[in-house]
């Protein structure tokens, strides 16, 4: 069973700073399935209990850079 947390307001505007940061640093189209991808990253990460925007955008640029070469 898996446990979901919720998202309080605070937190959903850091998870969007963070994300659309992570789309213009690495030019990713919002729409592309890789953004879709970093959105899923960052908030399994958020779940594991990573609240610092600088941590979660650390945590995600390795799945990133993965995606974005091609390998899985």
């Amino acid at each position: 069973m898996q446990v979901q947390t919720p998202i309080n307001l605070h937190d959903v505007d850091m998870l969007s700073a963070v994300f659309e940061e992570l789309l213009q640093d690495h030019q990713v189209l919002r729409e592309s399935i890789v953004a879709e991808g970093i959105l899923s990253r960052l908030i399994f990460t958020y779940d594991l209990g990573v609240r610092d925007p600088a941590l979660l955008k650390m945590l995600a640029v390795p799945f990133l850079r993965q995606r974005l070469s091609g390998t899985q």
